[in-house]
């Protein structure tokens, strides 16, 4: 690996760590790190590559952390001249220096770098100028990652006897760092006081919807269609229990009334015209949107908010700069799609659950 990089360089505070800060209540600083990044940062020196930080931070943690590594400079917010300097002292060539950073004093620095790598959730300009931008988190696994992925083109190159294995093992990193992703989005809901309470919350409103004689309605584009569908079969059907059914109905499942709409309207209406025709005040409409900005979807709850329906959406964590009208708003911690839709699901059958839990308590 060390004939790819001499040296692997990063920030700790949003690389290493989540960036957020935690303190005991009294005066010092918590910092959780991911097991799998330490695996890592002793598989690269294994292979040879040196490892460093530079960090904007000067605290008992960063120093813990940096004095295990072959390299490192901690309360310095000019990256660009750190990184020039250890190049210097050890000989380094910046082309086959990786730098790992997410905020605006590491620019300079992946900027100069070989190969800059930024996580997931870095800043926008920052994914700009870096050559690999992770599906990982700051904190959820991104030294890993990496690994992973210099794992990948060190060894898919490899033209001995044992290259299907090798390819079947990076098939294999691939997975396990997909599976971290979601298993990461699931720990950040978990960690999420405010979507936690806006769920129980959003069962209750369900619940009493259901106790008065409502109906659930819900709507959503492509995958997040198939999703709509799937609540509402666990609510006419069954989750858990045995139980009557309680009417809900997804808005995407009729052709001819979606084809009709959509050909004599527009296709943002093709939800908002069913809730006009079916819906009635005190119904529930839950729409479902990764982006938080599907026209269709904003229009239904709009004509929801007209007839006194309570509206209810599940969306992304970048849907906060589109203005929705909306009495819950479920925002699954996380920007990628896939995750967030994972997310959607997730929170779904614990909506299920509750309310079937809630409904049938005493029968």
């Amino acid at each position: 690996m060390r004939h790819i990089i001499q040296a692997l360089v990063f920030d700790i505070d949003g690389v290493i760590t989540d960036g957020r800060k935690y303190t005991d209540g009294i005066s010092q600083e918590i910092k959780s790190v991911a097991y799998k990044d330490m695996d890592a940062i002793t598989a690269f020196r294994k292979e040879g590559v040196l490892v460093g930080c530079i960090s904007g931070e000067d605290t008992p943690f960063s120093r813990s952390l940096a004095g295990g590594l072959d390299f490192g400079a901690l309360g310095k917010k000019d990256k660009l001249t750190v990184l020039r300097a250890f190049c210097r002292e050890y000989g380094l060539d910046r082309e086959k220096i990786c730098y790992v950073g997410d905020g605006k004093y590491d620019l300079e620095a992946i900027r100069y770098a070989g190969i800059g790598a930024c996580p997931h959730d870095g800043l926008g300009e920052v994914k700009q100028e870096a050559d690999i931008i992770l599906n990982t988190s700051g904190g959820q696994g991104c030294i890993a990652e990496l690994y992973t992925w210099f794992w990948r083109k060190v060894y898919r190159k490899e033209k001995s006897s044992d290259q299907k294995v090798c390819q079947n093992a990076a098939r294999i990193h691939d997975i396990e760092t997909i599976v971290h992703a979601h298993v990461g989005m699931a720990e950040r809901i978990l960690a999420d006081s405010e979507l936690l309470h806006t769920t129980e919350a959003v069962c209750r409103e369900i619940m009493n919807t259901y106790r008065h004689g409502g109906r659930l309605f819900l709507c959503g584009n492509g995958g997040s269609a198939a999703d709509a569908q799937h609540l509402a079969a666990e609510m006419v059907g069954r989750f858990y229990l045995e139980r009557k059914g309680w009417p809900a109905e997804a808005l995407t499942t009729d052709s001819s009334v979606i084809t009709a709409l959509a050909n004599d309207y527009d296709y943002n209406m093709v939800f908002a015209r069913q809730v006009e025709a079916k819906g009635v005040a005190g119904d529930v409409l839950v729409g479902i949107t990764t982006s938080g900005k599907s026209e269709n979807i904003l229009k239904a709850f709009d004509e929801a908010e007209k007839k006194g329906m309570l509206t209810v959406l599940m969306t992304g964590e970048k849907s906060g700069q589109f203005p929705v009208h909306a009495d819950y708003i479920i925002r699954i911690p996380s920007g990628d799609t896939p995750r967030i839709q994972e997310g959607h699901m997730l929170i779904g059958h614990i909506m299920c659950e509750l309310i079937e839990a809630g409904l049938t308590e005493g029968e």
